[in-house]
């Protein structure tokens, strides 16, 4: 069913219209891309709901994930506490350079104006694409830790 900008379901606040949610991880060491995960409307699918129904149930016992404040689950999450936390924040701010990365391919910055059932399998090919300019000469800055 194609999205319409007046069904909650779709509705994406962030953007103000309809939109799909997608979650991506980064090794904090390597830098590597070791998560994608999504496609799901951004109404019924808010990040922490996202998060629990997939990359929660991948973490290692004890193991937790650097994230911003959409993601409130102490169990799970580690985020910045204030000024404090500096390291957090130059991490979030390295993932952010991701997401401006994939952003970059018109297929995920604009109107999608293809069968809504492939826009995952464009995102995945985004997201290998993004992988390889890291690997082949676009690295991302590094954060002392």
């Amino acid at each position: 069913m194609e999205p319409s900008e007046f069904d909650p379901k779709w509705w994406s606040h962030k953007f103000n219209g309809p939109g799909l949610r997608y979650e991506i991880g980064i090794c904090i060491r390597t830098v590597d891309i070791v998560w994608a995960h999504g496609g799901v409307p951004c109404g019924e699918w808010p990040d922490l709901r996202l998060a629990r129904n997939a990359i929660v149930e991948a973490l290692q016992p004890g193991e937790k994930v650097i994230a911003d404040r959409g993601y409130n689950d102490q169990r799970y999450f580690d985020l910045p506490n204030g000024h404090a936390d500096q390291q957090k924040k130059q991490i979030l701010a390295r993932h952010e350079t991701v997401n401006h990365r994939i952003k970059q391919f018109c297929c995920m910055n604009y109107r999608f104006r293809h069968a809504l059932y492939l826009h995952p399998r464009f995102f995945h090919a985004v997201v290998n694409l993004t992988q390889l300019m890291i690997e082949n000469g676009e690295p991302l800055y590094p954060v002392d830790f």
